[in-house]
């Protein structure tokens, strides 16, 4: 399975990149974003329980149509009876066929049959639409766990450059303090620096491999495979949700939302539930047809073939209407029951309302945030590159101590990391909007792959 879900991604636009032909060298699938949620809408187990639960809301509706057709039965009997001691005139041993043939229709039930397919379609309806949401959130998902990878290795890139960075002040304080211009204080601090960058990157190479395997849960894989993500741009959704406005991007959720649609089939389904239910206090009207005939060895003169198709048939057609009287309070307490699923059908909707109303109102804050966040973090980003450069050609001449060289170092790899956050929560941010509007689906193919700066 695994193999052929790979197949259909590079398909879809991936590409799968071999390694060195060793037993150790898992294979590497690189992925753009679009093509990392393909393959999660395809392999994931939600997607498959989905996908079973709206098969069984049609399988329900076919059902529910087999109650207008009628019923055809057919039996047959064979006996043969053994007699020890006959009586007088009685022929002894004898054998016997029967058969019978029989159908019924319902004419009348007080519309439950109807009522019975209206809610069944509803369901069919409101789980295509819990399918398309569960895609959606599927989707999201894989977009963040692909993200979270896309951010880890920026920011192993960037333990690395301090780690370098680390190492080549570590050999510049060893000259100094050799030339007797630094103390060894300066020399061990840095050695305690540079243990720490090394440290910082073990963490942040840890982080990436947890991040890997989070997104192969989130597309249904397993390990030993291994994603490459391929960075899009992160900027490619600034054009489309710019100046968004959060009246519109509700009463537009409460359009494309299909958590809600469905909740909303859901009420006409009970509300059809509450009909079939009703159905109990009015009569009930069959019709019924049967036609059969039999053969008997006792009586004499008379063949087999004579007996079936002359002597013993016969055929009957009949209506029957039954009036409830007195059901033990059964449709009483059926109506009230259905009455109260409508109720809590009703109740879940207007919930859902609240909650797509806060879940908007979340996601375009987080998403000006975002924004807010991605400017200010470049800002600091130079001013900590300025600062560094500073206080490194100061630290050189011996205008400053260690100490502020230390803090503009981390003031700088914090800012960095930093930057890196900002720039990849705006992108994700971008898709919650989607997510919380109900068309993530228009937003997933903005984001193509990033072409690198030659």
């Amino acid at each position: 399975m695994s193999r052929l879900l790979t197949l259909a991604v590079l398909l879809l636009g991936g590409a799968l990149t071999s390694g060195p032909a060793s037993a150790e060298a898992p294979p590497v699938l690189q992925l753009t974003l679009p093509g990392a949620v393909e393959m999660a809408l395809t392999g994931h187990p939600a997607m498959t329980l989905a996908r079973n639960r709206r098969e069984s809301a049609a399988v329900s509706v076919t059902a529910a149509r087999g109650a207008f057709l009628p019923d055809l039965q057919g039996s047959a009997g064979a006996v043969e009876r053994y007699a020890q001691q006959p009586p007088p005139g009685d022929g002894g041993d004898s054998r016997t066929l029967n058969l019978d043939l029989s159908s019924s229709l319902n004419l009348f039930n007080g519309f439950a049959d109807v009522a019975d397919l209206g809610a069944a379609r509803r369901r069919l309806d409101a789980a295509g639409g819990e399918l398309l949401r569960q895609q959606q959130t599927t989707a999201m998902n894989a977009a963040n766990a692909f993200i979270a990878v896309l951010t880890s290795r920026e920011l192993v890139t960037v333990a690395e450059e301090s780690l370098a960075r680390e190492k080549a002040l570590l050999e510049q304080v060893d000259a100094f303090y050799r030339a007797g211009s630094r103390s060894v204080t300066d020399f061990y601090r840095q050695q305690a620096a540079t243990a720490q960058a090394e440290l910082d990157l073990l963490d942040a190479r840890r982080n990436l491999e947890v991040a890997g395997l989070q997104l192969l849960q989130s597309l249904g894989m397993e390990p030993p495979l291994v994603v490459e993500p391929l960075s899009p741009d992160p900027f490619a959704l600034v054009a489309v949700l710019q100046g968004i406005d959060a009246g519109q991007t509700l009463a537009l959720a409460w359009e494309l939302r299909p958590d809600l649609l469905a909740g909303i089939r859901r009420i006409e389904g009970a509300e059809e539930e509450v009909r079939r239910a009703r159905g109990g206090y009015l009569p009930r009207l069959d019709l019924t047809a049967s036609a059969g005939t039999g053969y008997s060895s006792l009586s004499s003169g008379r063949n087999l073939n004579d007996q079936l198709t002359r002597d013993n048939g016969d055929a009957s057609v009949g209506l029957f209407l039954n009036v409830p009287i007195f059901d033990r309070f059964l449709t009483r307490t059926g109506v009230a029951q259905a009455r109260i699923g409508q109720s809590d059908a009703v109740a879940e909707v207007a919930r859902l309302r609240q909650q797509i109303g806060v879940e908007i109102g979340q996601a375009l804050a987080d998403y000006r945030r975002a924004e807010l966040q991605l400017t200010v973090s470049r800002a600091q980003l130079d001013y900590a590159r300025q600062a560094l450069d500073a206080a490194e050609a100061r630290y050189r001449v011996g205008a400053t101590n260690w100490i502020d060289l230390a803090d503009a170092r981390a003031t700088f790899v914090r800012a960095r990391g930093d930057e890196v956050r900002a720039r990849q929560g705006l992108l994700q941010q971008s898709l919650a909007v989607g997510y919380a509007r109900g068309d993530l689906e228009t937003l997933l193919p903005l984001l193509t792959p990033r072409k690198e700066k030659s």
